[in-house]
């Protein structure tokens, strides 16, 4: 389906595609009653620490946010167990465009990937302290991420030179595996506490906003990540550690 639009100055009419009827991760990652699909790939994390101070902080604006009589049936939250900072994307399954894979490997079974992944990865961990890109890496909230995909921390780090180190280890893993998603330098660093699943408008979007405005200075603090690790996962719940780099 399309929608029309009048231009101001010609007069033309234009056909838009009209907005998908979900947000975006409906249906890939989660189905239209929040319950998560099946969507395989391997990443490189930093789980936030088990005593980070930071989980009781996103734990208490889940629950400001699931409170909400209305945009609240909108989210779907994410388990604490699965709070982390990307540092790099992996593979995924589903997603084999120009970018996402290392050439040529896109069609190849995603174990396999995993597999090469893998031996790459632990020869680079064990250069990382060498180079200077050796943990802890120091963050600091920044902003909340524009809710009409989820609603996620954007973070950097705590300096200049701490977020310049980010990004060269980011340039590092992507030098290793072989590739660069087309995002790569525009990539911005990210805790993903919660998904949407439906569309929120009009005051309901004014509520949402203006509820996370409120939540900043609850979850604007520095934060301290660990190792980073490369994991697998088979949905967006659980990421499961295959090991760390440089152990």
């Amino acid at each position: 389906m399309c929608e029309a639009i009048t231009t101001s100055d010609a007069g033309k009419v234009i056909a838009l595609p009209a907005r998908p009827p979900y947000p975006t991760a409906v249906p890939l990652k989660f189905s239209i009653d929040g319950v998560a699909q099946r969507y395989p790939g391997n990443t490189i994390i930093c789980h936030l620490p088990a005593d980070s101070p930071l989980i009781e902080r996103i734990i208490e604006a889940q629950k400001t946010l699931g409170a909400h009589p209305t945009f609240a049936k909108s989210i779907r939250f994410m388990p604490s167990s699965s709070f982390h900072m990307t540092v790099f994307d992996g593979a995924r399954e589903t997603e084999c465009e120009p970018g996402m894979w290392p050439e040529g490997r896109e069609k190849h079974p995603l174990d396999d990937t995993t597999a090469l992944f893998s031996a790459k990865l632990c020869k680079l961990g064990r250069e990382l302290a060498s180079e200077g890109l050796a943990p802890p890496y120091r963050m600091r909230f920044a902003s909340f991420s524009a809710p009409e995909i989820g609603i996620g921390l954007e973070v950097r780090g705590v300096t200049d030179e701490e977020e310049a180190r980010m990004r060269l280890l980011r340039d590092r893993l992507a030098d290793t595996l072989g590739f660069r998603a087309p995002n790569h330098n525009a990539y911005i660093f990210h805790v993903t506490t919660a998904y949407m699943i439906r569309h929120v408008d009009g005051a309901d979007l004014v509520e949402l906003q203006n509820t996370l405005a409120s939540l900043v200075s609850l979850v604007d603090i520095e934060f301290e990540l660990g190792a980073t690790e490369f994991c697998t996962f088979e949905d967006m719940d659980v990421f499961t550690r295959l090991f760390y780099l440089g152990e």
